[in-house]
């Protein structure tokens, strides 16, 4: 029985140059690494909009691959008491530093206000962008990187309805590539649940502290005290954890909230008041891993699955609730949110209207040459996306000041 992890068809690349590597995952991983939208994630927002104070998105892809790496080092001693390959931590990599490179200026707020945008072209996603740029000439990675990448496996419409809520898939133009690794890849592969839990795992933690020192710490408690309970987070859980019954989720709810508080939220608020925040996120970070466990395909294992308790999926959830109640929906929050919007908009007006007047566009000249050179409407729209997820928050600020400033002076 083949045991392998890895097949011949997994190093395939979409464009097919011939040549040929000896270790095609290091080199997915370097050409990711050293790309300019990937050095440009340092300059895109993860939680709050300052990125150069807070986290950002860079920073959470350097944390995803360090905790994904440890996942990795554990599920390889399982591997290999099951006599499988192991796990490739350059893949692992690849993946860490490409699942957010689509993210476009202004987080999850930018991807709502530019997929409205483009309501009547195609829609905007940031993983259905993420695989527009791995499948292009600049990256073209290995078929393996693709298919861990690839989130969702639906056709985002090319036209909906006004107000219709974004819709998580691929573009409809890059469907017959998709549909070419989904005819080999029948499965999510392992790596892909390495990845998205690690990934919850960083922004879970790290949303938390952003928010104490954005916050401050008496305001954190206060909004805590005030959201973080049972009778505000059960019914949440009840929508999520159906297959829970009612007394046993209340149960669960109750010991985890006591159970965040004292050693989670806790630790992490004195580890900041102490500064010794790198050791008090190891030790809760090694608790998710260490609870983890692999359901081993023995068929083929790179459909291999990972396991993770009720109770730390309802943890990781309540954790994110925290979040979610204390900033996310806030009236501030939602302020903030309005401004982003306004300024994508404008931004993207601008981009599409635009003329020989570029001397205000921070952008190299090829890119406005090729912008200058598309009739299509829909082609047009979509090109713009591309630009403006070139660009960074403070590039989009400057211009929309310059901007402003014009119609003032005009």
């Amino acid at each position: 029985m083949d045991k392998s992890m890895y097949k011949n068809f997994d190093y395939l690349r979409l464009i097919d140059n011939y040549k040929e590597y000896n270790n095609p995952f290091s080199h997915d991983f370097n050409i990711i690494f050293q790309s300019s939208p990937c050095q440009l994630l340092s300059e895109k927002m993860q939680l709050i909009p300052d990125p150069k104070h807070y986290n950002n998105r860079l920073s959470h892809s350097l944390d995803v691959c360090k905790i994904a790496c440890l996942i990795v080092d554990y599920l390889n001693v399982i591997m290999e008491k099951n006599h499988i390959k192991l796990i490739n931590k350059e893949l692992i990599k690849a993946i860490s530093f490409a699942h957010d490179i689509g993210h476009p200026p202004f987080g999850h707020t930018g991807e709502r206000s530019l997929d409205q945008i483009m309501l009547k072209s195609g829609g905007f996603e940031s993983n259905a962008q993420t695989i527009r740029l791995m499948i292009s000439d600049q990256f073209n990675v290995t078929f393996r990187t693709l298919i861990s990448l690839l989130k969702h496996k639906r056709i985002i419409p090319n036209v909906r309805k006004e107000g219709t809520e974004l819709i998580k898939g691929y573009y409809g133009y890059m469907s017959g590539d998709i549909e070419r690794l989904l005819s080999i890849y029948q499965e999510n592969v392992l790596e892909q649940y390495i990845i998205d839990m690690a990934d919850t795992i960083s922004y879970v933690i790290s949303d938390i502290k952003d928010l104490i020192v954005f916050l401050g710490k008496t305001r954190f408690i206060q909004l805590v005290n005030m959201y973080f309970t049972v009778d505000t987070l059960f019914e949440d859980s009840r929508h999520i954890f159906k297959h829970i019954g009612t007394k046993e989720l209340l149960y669960l709810v109750t010991d985890i909230i006591k159970d965040i508080n004292e050693n989670i939220l806790g630790p992490i608020l004195n580890s900041i008041e102490n500064k010794t925040k790198a050791r008090c996120e190891q030790s809760i970070i090694s608790k998710f891993v260490n609870n983890i466990s692999l359901k081993v395909n023995d068929i083929d294992p790179m459909y291999s699955e990972l396991e993770i308790p009720i109770q730390d999926q309802l943890k990781l959830f309540l954790l994110n609730q925290i979040t979610r109640k204390c900033f996310l929906e806030s009236e501030f929050n939602k302020g903030i949110d309005t401004k982003i919007d306004l300024r994508i908009n404008k931004t993207f007006e601008y981009l599409f209207s635009l003329n020989t007047d570029v001397t205000i566009l921070p952008l190299e000249q090829q890119n406005v040459q090729n912008l200058l050179s598309i009739i299509n409407d829909t082609n047009k729209a979509r090109y713009v996306c591309d630009l403006m997820c070139q660009l960074s928050e403070n590039q989009i600020l400057h211009l929309i000041s310059h901007l402003e400033e014009r119609i003032i002076l005009t």
